[in-house]
């Protein structure tokens, strides 16, 4: 006679001791890294993050600064899915160090979606620096070009690499609007201002990849992160690399009626600069009707010849 009631026993402790198993791909590739195991590691995280998100969805979830309860699962999946995406963008040069700070920055949303994953070998980190470690590395680049050998790596540079991002952006948005500064009531306009006049701007053409949104999204990331000194995750650098590289950096020409121009600002093209100077100054006077602008001598554009 057949024991049901033992069979249905023997799987079901089965089951369970195969779930008290812990999986091992974020330690594995941790304590080796190799083709293999960073190629496990990569579609590890894709299987557990669940259905592809859109870009969109991953990078507005990326930047954002403060979010409800309800959204910590979506946002997990996004951060999990930013760094597969990360991971496998720098597979072919990847360091070491730089695998070791995305496991364990990745570790808490892995954990979250997989708690059979084990992450116990991972060390907590207080994501903050001593203030003389930054000195250090500002007087090295200064005087040297260079940093320590021992502060070469993501946890001392990273936040270093935002105020570069930041400026860039801050350079390339003064540059197409030609203004060095504006002020009003004695105050200056921020950055933050100066993006929502040039996204509203009728006399210049935009190339179709320069999405606005998105660089206001990466303008609060990049303000919070500098304003509290916490060190970003190394995938959403990249996500703000690849938001503003169309802006700021723009590879594909500007194909204008039957002519091919290649520039580096082929992501903003403009027929008549006074016209656009004419609407820059009126905006600027509709939010600030005392506004004092110094303007550049030359602007970070692409004319029309």
């Amino acid at each position: 006679m057949i024991n049901f009631a033992l069979i249905k026993w023997v799987v079901k402790h089965l089951i369970t001791k195969k779930k008290l198993e812990k999986t091992s791909f974020l330690k594995t590739a941790y304590t080796n890294l190799t083709n293999e195991n960073l190629d496990n590691l990569i579609y590890y995280l894709k299987k557990i993050s669940g259905k592809p998100l859109t870009v969109k969805c991953k990078r507005q979830n990326a930047f954002k600064i403060l979010w409800h309860d309800k959204e910590t699962k979506l946002l997990a999946r996004c951060h999990v899915q930013n760094a597969a995406e990360y991971l496998d963008f720098i597979k072919e040069n990847i360091k070491t160090e730089q695998l070791k700070t995305v496991v364990a920055d990745i570790s808490d949303y892995v954990q979250f979606l997989d708690s059979n994953e084990d992450t116990s070998f991972i060390l907590i980190s207080t994501n903050t620096q001593a203030s003389a470690v930054q000195f250090d590395n500002a007087k090295r680049l200064f005087y040297n070009h260079q940093i320590r050998e021992q502060y070469q790596n993501n946890y001392s540079t990273d936040l270093l690499t935002l105020y570069s991002i930041r400026l860039s952006l801050e350079s390339r948005v003064r540059g197409l609007l030609g203004i060095d500064y504006a002020k009003s009531s004695g105050k200056n306009i921020g950055l933050s201002t100066l993006i929502k006049i040039s996204k509203g701007l009728k006399s210049v053409q935009y190339s179709t990849e320069t999405d606005w949104i998105e660089i206001e999204w990466v303008n609060n990331w990049l303000n919070h992160h500098m304003h509290r000194h916490i060190r970003p995750y190394p995938w959403i650098i990249h996500q703000a690399l690849e938001v503003l590289k169309p802006f700021v950096d723009p590879k594909k020409p500007l194909i204008n009626s039957d002519r091919t121009i290649y520039s580096f600002y082929s992501a903003t093209y403009v027929i008549d600069e006074n016209i656009l100077k004419n609407e820059i100054e009126l905006n600027l006077k509709e939010l600030f009707p005392e506004v004092q602008i110094r303007w550049l001598n030359k602007r970070e554009i692409l004319k029309n010849k």
